[in-house]
């Protein structure tokens, strides 16, 4: 019974000291762990801080829909017509077929469809060619329109019968000279009207401004597509390209507001900054170009400016 005693108080001996180093080496494993998981968040948080950021369309689906949808719009869209009704230089008129031709080679390229850079460089050519063609014929328009005013009162002088003609907006003055650029909603009404015969036809010269402004605008649509729902390389990628144009053409409202909308949707910081950079310097214009401004739609016939209005009457003398 001794021997049994003592041999249990050895044994308890033993494994209370084997529990003690247990406990002490659990708890330190346990400062160990603590450890490594706060070095494993510390890590964790260092990458997404330092994660690209904007990359919302990575998968690429939203921009696959969109350019789904505008291979069918440009299958649809009808070739440019000929500028002969408005322009006769024969620069002007390589022009208005540049701009024809880019059209043509964007709608193969996206019925095919090429690679995305190959898209976004023929829509930036589409873009460009057609905005310079568009600018030659408004200015065509307004010298067209000038010439029709001046003319105006040299018919009116021969005695044949004349009926009324139907009231129409106030005439816009335009010199030679002058360059049209981003038309006001109420200059476009005007030169609207002003280009439609008495009868209510059409003119060609306006079914022309049309087509080539359209085809302008839907480039610049189309574009917009990759730079706001493409993955963030292609949205670099399509910056890239406007960057360009912009220095083709320093002076260009439309794609001012293109760069504009993309920046308000942006969430990467650095293409964000860059957008809000250039949109504003597109926007500006140039010194001596004179916009097409509602004020303008009380000018006179001939280019001359709007009757002032008369002076107030002078005050009656003190006393009076």
């Amino acid at each position: 019974m001794i021997k049994w005693s003592r041999a249990w108080s050895w044994k308890s001996q033993v494994g209370a000291l084997a529990l003690s180093t247990c406990v002490a080496g659990g708890v330190s494993g346990c400062h160990k762990k603590d450890a490594d998981d706060k070095a494993e968040a510390e890590k964790a948080e260092a990458e997404r801080k330092h994660r690209p950021q904007g990359d919302r369309y990575a998968d690429g689906q939203r921009l696959a829909a969109a350019l789904k949808d505008w291979t069918r719009r440009w299958s649809e869209t009808q070739d440019l017509p000929a500028c002969d009704p408005l322009l006769k230089d024969a620069a002007d008129l390589e022009l208005c077929k540049n701009a024809a031709t880019a059209l043509t080679t964007l709608k193969a390229a996206a019925a095919k469809p090429e690679a995305e850079a190959v898209l976004i460089h023929d829509a930036a050519e589409l873009a460009f060619a057609t905005e310079t063609a568009a600018e030659k014929l408004r200015n065509a328009s307004m010298e067209k329109m000038q010439a029709e005013q001046k003319a105006a009162p040299l018919a009116s002088g021969s005695g044949a019968p004349k009926t009324p003609p139907p009231p129409k907006a106030p005439p816009l003055a335009w010199s030679s000279a002058t360059k049209v650029r981003g038309l006001s909603s109420a200059a476009k009404s005007a030169l609207a009207e002003q280009l439609k015969p008495i009868d209510g036809s059409v003119d060609p010269a306006m079914q022309v401004m049309q087509a080539y402004s359209r085809a302008n605008r839907a480039a610049l649509r189309y574009l917009s597509q990759f730079l706001q729902f493409g993955p963030l390389p292609t949205r670099k990628a399509t910056f890239t390209e406007l960057e360009a144009l912009s220095k083709r053409k320093e002076t260009w409202p439309a794609l001012g507001r293109t760069l504009r909308e993309a920046a308000m949707a942006e969430n990467d910081p650095t293409l964000q900054g860059s957008l809000k950079t250039l949109a504003p310097k597109l926007s500006r214009r140039s010194a001596g170009i004179v916009p097409a401004t509602p004020d303008l739609l009380g000018a006179q016939p001939g280019g001359a400016p709007p009757p002032a209005a008369p002076p107030p009457p002078a005050a009656p003398p003190k006393g009076e």
